[in-house]
């Protein structure tokens, strides 16, 4: 059966109508996450922290003893490039993993808060309500 094939899927029953529809939404998601994280790494290396990583390896990268007596050449210009480029890719890669550890807190605590108090916190205050008001209706 091919999952391109209709006539075939639908031949195969509503199941595999389900399965094919279940696999493409993963498929769907995985993508769209893939290119979001490219997207947030993008923004991220342009961000000041990751400006001054790049710039600081770009400058180690040209002061090695190798490159101490043309370090504007193009072997020196290429390899402090390379260097500042993985830099940035670096500080934006930890950058986007501590913002999602941070949201990943935020949505831990809110959690946490709107968790329903136990019944045996609730139970003494909802008996102490009254069961009518004082025109005798019941109050629900």
């Amino acid at each position: 059966m091919a999952i391109s094939d209709p006539a075939s899927l639908m031949a195969a029953g509503p199941q595999a109508t389900k399965d094919v529809a279940a696999y493409n939404a993963l498929l769907t998601a995985e993508s769209a996450a893939a290119g979001h994280r490219q997207d947030a790494l993008a923004m991220l290396g342009r961000t000041e922290e990751a400006e001054a990583e790049a710039r600081r390896a770009y400058r180690t990268e040209q002061n090695r003893h190798w490159f101490q007596y043309n370090p504007n050449s193009a072997d020196a210009v290429a390899a402090a490039t390379k260097a500042a480029e993985t830099a940035r890719e670096r500080a934006a890669e930890h950058l986007l993993a501590a913002r999602l550890e941070q949201l990943r807190e935020r949505a831990a605590a809110r959690t946490e808060q709107a968790a329903a108090a136990p019944w045996a916190d609730r139970l003494p205050e909802l008996a102490a309500r009254p069961l009518d008001d004082a025109t005798g209706t019941v109050i629900a």
